[in-house]
């Protein structure tokens, strides 16, 4: 396990650079220019040759190798670069900006644990019921409805009393207040807890006919135990695998939800980056996620040893 685990971290370093390569090749395909978005009206301002020295102090007109090497020198010291824009070092944009992130990813994974894991039991359980029916078409639709439209129509509906007084925080953030993290992450669980619910209830159907669990009713086991303990812990596999990769999603969609209720974690800063072309802070953000990525995947890997100790990493 351990000579598995040394391999997986040294696979970082290769991934790590051809994210790095990707991200910084289609920054500077972007069309914008990139002092125009860091001085904003003053540039208008600029005559030519002092627009010109600008970018020569800023390495700009340098060609895209001496750009990229230089770059990728400094991320190499641990060194992400300054941004444009916010005249921040991206180490404390990211520093501040990834706990919030994380709240909001911790809130919506929790949501869709408490609610996929009972609906998927629940349609496993009332195989082609008119409920099980109901459960499949339900999660169908929600995984169908793109996560920004269903945002503003919460903030329009979910958010507003008939008398108009607010029944949530429409948007922002404020610290130690769990009223503004309700709604966000209530939206960001809800399209993981119907794939979740979809993955329990073929995992579970998938296991109820197996011998032991033949036996274990035959003993009279209560209906509880016969699930958590012999069908829920057999079936967890493929449901850890579906949370795994549900993480990575709640990396991708929490762009959006920070977006729509102007919540301010990375995705909120990585946004306005690519509008105006702050290359630190794309190319920061998202070496970051990637490395996030695949610290999630190996503790996965981890946690199925824990599960099956049958699983072992050469």
């Amino acid at each position: 396990m351990a000579r598995y685990i040394g391999r997986r971290l040294l696979q970082i370093i290769p991934t790590l650079l051809g994210v790095f390569t990707i991200v910084f090749i289609l920054t500077d395909l972007m069309p914008s220019d990139p002092l125009r978005a860091m001085l904003g009206e003053q540039y208008r301002q600029l005559s030519p040759q002092a627009a010109e020295n600008f970018r020569q102090q800023l390495g700009l007109n340098d060609p895209f190798m001496v750009r990229y090497i230089r770059l990728l020198g400094q991320v190499i010291q641990g060194n992400l670069g300054r941004s444009y824009i916010l005249d921040q070092n991206v180490s404390d944009i990211i520093a501040y900006r990834f706990p919030r992130t994380l709240e909001l990813m911790a809130g919506a994974l929790i949501t869709a644990i408490m609610i996929g894991l009972p609906v998927g039991l629940l349609g496993a359980h009332y195989v082609n019921s008119w409920f099980d029916h109901f459960l499949t078409l339900a999660t169908l639709t929600i995984v169908s409805i793109p996560i920004f439209w269903l945002a503003v129509i919460a903030q329009l509906l979910l958010t507003q009393a008939t008398s108009g007084v607010a029944l949530l925080p429409v948007a922002g953030y404020e610290e130690g207040n769990f009223a503004y993290l309700i709604l966000p992450s209530l939206l960001l669980g809800m399209s993981l807890a119907a794939g979740i619910a979809r993955i329990t209830r073929a995992a579970l159907l998938e296991v109820q006919t197996q011998d032991y669990i033949t036996v274990a009713k035959a003993k009279g086991l209560p209906f509880y135990l016969v699930v958590w303990r012999h069908q829920l812990r057999n079936a967890l596999m493929p449901i850890l695998t579906v949370i795994a990769l549900d993480i990575s999603s709640l990396m991708t969609g929490s762009i959006i939800i920070e977006t729509v209720f102007n919540w301010p974690g990375l995705g909120r800063a990585l946004v306005p980056a690519i509008e105006r072309q702050d290359t630190p802070v794309i190319t920061g953000i998202l070496l970051f996620g990637a490395f996030l990525f695949i610290v999630v995947n190996l503790l996965t890997d981890v946690l199925y040893t824990i599960i099956d100790p049958r699983i072992r990493y050469t």
